[in-house]
């Protein structure tokens, strides 16, 4: 995981004060382990 921030601004998730922002297998790991879409396949971007 990279924690550059060109890369946080690319990321298309409406949170970014999220710890996981930039970092999608986090951010999906985390939301499909409660049963929840990420901000991504919310948006169709996945």
């Amino acid at each position: 995981m990279q924690n550059d921030i060109s890369e946080k601004k690319e990321c298309p998730c409406t949170y970014p004060g999220c710890p996981r922002h930039g970092d999608c297998e986090a951010c999906k790991a985390y939301h499909h382990g409660i049963g929840q879409k990420t901000s991504c396949e919310r948006m169709g971007k996945e």
